[in-house]
């Protein structure tokens, strides 16, 4: 699936922008949109519109993250048996479906419903998703093309937030008292619920490749393809880096309310335009420069944004805040998905973007489950701040599992020569 352009000498330059990356790109921009308007508000939706408490609030706002994991032994082996492009269609349907069903019934037990709903979406969307893309592009270019990936997210991040606060705070306007704020939570809603139905246009034109058998064979018995082995090292490293982050990413809008930050929906902004501007720059270093002084440097940032932002009380300092953000995952998250993929062979990298994702979900539930515990004994400052001891951890783990990544990668060579 490579595209490879002539410059008419014959001489063939790699690129990544093939049919079906673009396709992909788009479709990830879109969810990224939906996502983003809606993520931001549910800590205080939880609490302002459902009345739940700050414990039940936590794990209100990880429990898709939670049903993720719990569903990857079925997606992993699926997304190796089934037809990708046709199952990645169904999966943003399911998308769409759960944010109508948020937009449409305000109890509790309806939005656990169609949270574990999303859960189910969740556990398909994002390895499926990279699973495509990784397999569109050039092996050199496989982790610039992994950073880039993940741009048009980035761009829709700038926007996403500040669109989804802004349509929460329009309905205190239309309609009075506490049936104005759920209705402006129900507007974010459908919002998010119409974006996911413009990201089903992409990915039908998204080339249809029928599944080889003798490709689906080689994967092996489905229990082979729940998770892979070889990923899990570095996937322990992804598992702490969202525990780390989670706090600012499910609890931010709540901390600026507590904290009386106005504008918080800039945070986004900001850091999706500094990632703009260093996303191409960060494939080209982690194509010629070794992981292993660029991701600790990454973590050194996300570190140095755990402080800020946790000490903030102006929004000037939280958007200094969002630079530091910006700058390590710029590195960090893409570097460790590309590590992820080259654990494994190019027939395998379903089952290793699985394992990663698998490690996303437990981090981001077990973050934001973590984080409304301190918050219920302190406060939304001091639960961004504990992000620190993941991220000393992960730390740790990322030079302990190294040198087995290393002797890998040669493994592979060998297996692919």
């Amino acid at each position: 699936m490579d595209e490879r352009n002539s410059n008419g000498q014959g001489a063939t330059k790699l690129t990544i922008w093939n049919r079906t990356f673009i396709c992909v790109f788009i479709a990830q921009a879109f969810l990224s949109l939906s996502q983003g308007s809606v993520n931001i508000l549910i800590a205080r939706y939880a609490t302002e519109a459902l009345g739940v408490s700050e414990v039940a609030m936590g794990n209100l706002v990880g429990l898709y993250y939670g049903v993720s994991l719990a569903m990857r032994p079925v997606t992993g082996p699926l997304q190796t048996k089934l037809n990708k492009r046709n199952l990645l269609i169904a999966v943003y349907f399911t998308g769409g479906i759960a944010n109508l069903g948020y937009a449409l019934f305000n109890t509790a037990a309806a939005f656990t419903t169609f949270r574990i709903i999303q859960g189910i979406q969740y556990a398909f969307m994002g390895s499926l998703t990279m699973t495509i893309a990784a397999d569109s592009l050039p092996q050199e270019r496989l982790a610039s093309g992994i950073a880039m990936y993940g741009l048009g997210g980035t761009i829709m991040q700038a926007i996403a937030p500040n669109i989804g606060i802004w349509i929460r705070d329009r309905g205190p306007g239309l309609k009075p008292g506490l049936e104005g704020v759920t209705y402006g939570y129900q507007l974010a809603f459908f919002f998010a619920a119409c974006i996911l139905a413009f990201a089903v246009i992409p990915l039908l034109m998204l080339p249809y490749k029928k599944e080889k058998k003798e490709e689906t064979e080689t994967t092996g018995a489905w229990y082979k393809n729940i998770i892979s082995l070889h990923t899990i090292p570095i996937t322990i490293v992804v598992i702490l880096i969202n525990i780390s982050t989670s706090g600012y990413r499910s609890f931010l809008d709540a901390f600026a309310h507590q904290a009386g930050i106005p504008n918080i929906g800039l945070f986004s902004t900001v850091s999706a335009i500094v990632m703009v501007c260093t996303r191409p720059m960060s494939g080209y270093i982690m194509d010629h420069y070794s992981m292993k002084k660029i991701l600790p440097a990454g973590m050194a940032m996300i570190g140095l944004a755990l402080v800020v932002i946790s000490n903030s009380r102006t929004l000037p300092i939280v958007l200094i805040g969002a630079v530091f953000s910006a700058l390590g995952s710029g590195f960090v998250q893409p570097g460790l998905n590309a590590l992820c993929v080259q654990t494994e062979t190019p027939r395998r990298r379903a089952v290793a973007s699985n394992t990663l994702f698998g490690g996303t979900d437990l981090g981001l539930y077990v973050g934001p489950l973590v984080g409304g515990a301190v918050v219920a004994r302190s406060n939304y400052s001091m639960a961004i701040l504990s992000g620190l001891l993941p991220l000393t951890m992960a730390l740790v783990c990322f030079f302990a599992v190294m040198p087995g990544y290393t002797r890998r990668q040669k493994e592979i060579e060998r297996l692919m020569t």
